[in-house]
C-alpha cells in the first residue's frame, strides 16, 4: 500500500474534543469543598481532642477562678471557658471581670442553660459554640480538682505559702516541685485521692516518701515521712482520705538521716510516667481542697 493511504488512515482517527467549561468548573468548585469540609472536620477533632494541662495556667488564675466557684457559687470551668473562648491574654484576666461575668451565671446547674445564662452577656451562637469546645479542654483539669480532700489531717494546725519554684540547692542547684506543709511531727498524712501506690522508700532528697499514681493519672508525692501506716507497697491500693504516713522530717542524706530541716509535708503533683515527670504546681489546688 502507498504511504498516502496510512497517511489518510492516521488522519481518519484523530479525535476532537470539545470541553465542558461548566462541568469542569462545577467539579472543581465541588472538590474545593469538600476538601475545606475535611480540613473544618478535622480542625474540629483536632480542637475537641486538645486537653489543657495545670501548667498552662497562671497559679493565681486557676486561684482566682476556684476561689469565685467558692465565692460565687459558680462553677469555676466556666469562667475559664469563657476567658479562653475570648482569648484574653494573661495580662486581662483579673478577678473584677470574671466575677462581673459570673453574675450572667448565677443560677447555673448544667451546661444546657448555658445559652439563657449568657444571653444578656453575648448571645453569639459561635461564642457559645467556642465556651463548648474550651469547657471539653477542660475536663482533664476538672478531674484533677474534683473530688479530692486536702492532705493533712483536719483538726492539725499547719501554714503553707507558695514557694514552688524556689530554688534549692542540696543535690545541687535546682527548684522546689512542690508545696511544703509545715506542721508538727507525727501529724497524719491522708491520701487525697483514690489511687495506686507506685513508689515507696527511702529517697536521698525526699526521706522516707510516697508515689501515688490517682485515678485522674496524676503522680502525688509526699515526702520526708516519720514513718508509714503499716507496710505500704507497690502496687497497693489506697482510698481518698486514707492514713499513709506521718509527718516528719527525713531526708537530705542516707536512709535514716532527721533534723535537717523542720517537719513538714512537702506534697508534688506530676504529670507523666515515673522516668519523665513534669511538675506542676500544686499551690492553687491545696487552697481548693483545703475549703
Amino acid at each position: 500500500m502507498s504511504a498516502n493511504y496510512y497517511i489518510r488512515r492516521r488522519y481518519r482517527r484523530r479525535r476532537y474534543y470539545v470541553v465542558n467549561w461548566t462541568r469542569l468548573l462545577l467539579f472543581i468548585f465541588t472538590t474545593l469543598l469538600a476538601v475545606i469540609a475535611l480540613i473544618l472536620l478535622f480542625i474540629n477533632l483536632s480542637r475537641s481532642a486538645l486537653q489543657y494541662k495545670a501548667d498552662q495556667f497562671e497559679s493565681e488564675h486557676l486561684s482566682m477562678y476556684f476561689e469565685l466557684e467558692e465565692e460565687m457559687n459558680v462553677p469555676w470551668h466556666y469562667l475559664a471557658a469563657i476567658d479562653l473562648a475570648e482569648r484574653i491574654p494573661p495580662t486581662g484576666i483579673s478577678r473584677e471581670r470574671s466575677a462581673a461575668i459570673a453574675l450572667h451565671l448565677t443560677g447555673l446547674e448544667d451546661e444546657e442553660q448555658l445559652p439563657a445564662a449568657l444571653a444578656t452577656y453575648n448571645d453569639d451562637k459561635s461564642f457559645i459554640r467556642r465556651v463548648r469546645n474550651e469547657l471539653k479542654a477542660l475536663s482533664d483539669l476538672r478531674a484533677i480538682y474534683d473530688n479530692k480532700v486536702f492532705p493533712l489531717f483536719s483538726g492539725a494546725e499547719y501554714s503553707y505559702e507558695d514557694g514552688y519554684g524556689d530554688a534549692r540547692s542540696y543535690g545541687g542547684k535546682r527548684q522546689h516541685e512542690g508545696i511544703d506543709l509545715m506542721t508538727d511531727k507525727g501529724v497524719p498524712i491522708l491520701s487525697v485521692c483514690d489511687g495506686e501506690v507506685e513508689k515507696e522508700g527511702w529517697n536521698e532528697l525526699g526521706g522516707y516518701r510516697l508515689g501515688i499514681r490517682g485515678k485522674d493519672g496524676i503522680y502525688y508525692y509526699y515526702a520526708h515521712l516519720s514513718r508509714y501506716e503499716g507496710r505500704p507497697e507497690e502496687g497497693d491500693r489506697v482510698k481518698k482520705g486514707q492514713v499513709i504516713g506521718y509527718v516528719g522530717d527525713t531526708g537530705y542524706g542516707p536512709e535514716g538521716t532527721t533534723g535537717q530541716f523542720l517537719p513538714h509535708l512537702h506534697f508534688g503533683m506530676y504529670y507523666g510516667k515515673e522516668d519523665e515527670l513534669s511538675a506542676f504546681n500544686p499551690y492553687p489546688f491545696l487552697k481548693a481542697w483545703e475549703k
